[in-house]
């Protein structure tokens, strides 16, 4: 199908209810983290219904990329599964909370099928100005709801969504600026938040693998989508790519 078309789609009811779920379970964990089951219905259940056939809201391009994206996540999620299992029964690492490392390989496996996804609707420009703004949304609540009772610390981590937002303004009109400009704010906060002491001490110290996957993670994905991206502007459903006129 034409990529055009996918420039087009709106979310569909199925996916408006599912996407409500994910922000609703991830925002009231703050009571009680029995609430994550609603992001997993969000996540996992539109899709284990259309595989299972009840839900016929796609056509045949988001099914290919919704295959593609989850065999993805697959490859990046079971890597890493096997990698700590491998680490932790052979004694090459002591894990106190084995909660820490599903919660890992968790949002390795859901980080890598979202960015696939986003990858195969919209291409790279698109997809790092989406991700940008996504990830600023998300970084920015989850402050807000986990320093509530501490003003000054909300307000200081909330500065963290700053380049987010900020990038995303600059990746519309000049993508591979924003691209080398992120990749060295990247490297700028992978030396900031000392991520390189993953090597050196205990792997889930001030929670560094999960800063790493969700902050630094976009950062880096970004930059080297708007790399790749060009100079021109994105297609538009008025403007489609010269592969569709062609001919």
């Amino acid at each position: 199908m034409a990529r055009s078309g996918a420039l087009r789609r709106r979310p569909t009811p199925a996916g408006i209810v599912a996407g409500g779920l994910v922000v609703a379970g991830f925002a009231l964990t703050a009571l009680d983290w029995g609430f994550l089951a609603l992001a997993a219905l969000g996540t996992f259940g539109p899709g284990i219904l259309r595989e299972l056939g009840v839900l016929k809201d796609h056509d045949e391009f988001q099914r290919r990329a919704a295959h593609r994206a989850g065999y993805h996540a697959y490859l990046a999620g079971g890597l890493v599964a096997f990698l700590f299992v491998a680490a932790i029964r052979s004694g090459a690492m002591e894990i106190g909370d084995l909660g820490e490392v599903a919660t890992l390989v968790l949002i390795v496996l859901w980080f890598t099928w979202f960015l696939s996804s986003l990858l195969a609707y919209w291409g790279p420009r698109r997809t790092a100005v989406t991700l940008l703004l996504i990830f600023g949304a998300v970084w920015l609540l989850f402050n807000i709801i986990g320093n509530i009772e501490s003003p000054v610390a909300m307000f200081m981590q909330c500065l963290l969504a700053v380049p987010f937002f900020a990038l995303a303004f600059v990746a519309r009109r000049w993508p591979r600026t924003a691209g080398v400009i992120l990749l060295v704010i990247s490297a700028f906060f992978f030396y900031f938040f000392k991520l390189y002491r993953l090597f050196s001490e205990p792997l889930f110290e001030m929670g560094r693998p999960m800063v790493l996957i969700l902050f630094i993670g976009p950062l880096v994905a970004s930059g080297i989508g708007l790399l790749h991206s060009g100079t021109n502007k994105e297609p538009t459903p008025a403007e489609p790519p010269e592969a569709e006129t062609s001919g």
